[in-house]
């Protein structure tokens, strides 16, 4: 399980620095750039966020999924 959430939190913390990224470069790029520009990566960032949530997401669904497996199939050996 240990192996399985570390293979899973290498994406979602990549993911997570992207946001933070994209958020903080808007907020320096306001008052310097384009209204268009900054609203572009703000909406980059927003997007990033909703992967994060699904990546989030995928992954607890796929550690539930996992427990329930090993469950199942402990529960086969015993009445063996």
């Amino acid at each position: 399980m240990f192996v399985i959430i570390g293979i899973c939190a290498m994406p979602i913390i990549k993911l997570a620095i992207l946001t933070i990224t994209y958020h903080f470069a808007s907020a320096i790029c306001e008052p310097l750039a384009d209204k268009k520009i900054v609203s572009l990566l703000e909406q980059m960032g927003g997007t990033f966020k909703v992967l994060l949530g699904i990546m989030f997401f995928v992954a607890v669904l796929l550690i539930i999924g996992l427990a329930i497996c090993m469950k199942i199939s402990n529960n086969g050996m015993m009445y063996r």
